[in-house]
Formats: C-alpha cells, sequence, structure tokens
C-alpha cells in the first residue's frame, strides 16, 4: 500500500550561483530536491530612454 502526501519543503541552505538561486530543500518524509530559481536581470532587460 502507497500513501500520498503533499510536500511541505523546508529549505536547509540557500547559495546564490551563476546559475541563479540554488536552495536545498527537505520535507519531514526524509525527501530531499534542489529548487533552482534563475538570476533576473532587471537593470540590464530595461532599455535605457535616450533624448
Amino acid at each position: 500500500m502507497t500513501s500520498h502526501h503533499t510536500h511541505i519543503w523546508r529549505t536547509e541552505s540557500c547559495h546564490r550561483t551563476s546559475d541563479g538561486l540554488v536552495a536545498y530543500q527537505r520535507c519531514r518524509c526524509g525527501v530531499r530536491r534542489i529548487a533552482v530559481a534563475e538570476p533576473r536581470g532587471i537593470a540590464a532587460e530595461v532599455p535605457r530612454a535616450t533624448a
């Protein structure tokens, strides 16, 4: 028999890298995952107005 539950992720550590923000997370059931949020260079993406 398999029991299913919704994972509740707790971040154990978080680091900025060239790939983005990397978070090492663990659920209370013992399952672990690595989550990556891509970096956002907002200032680089906004074009400057010229006079």
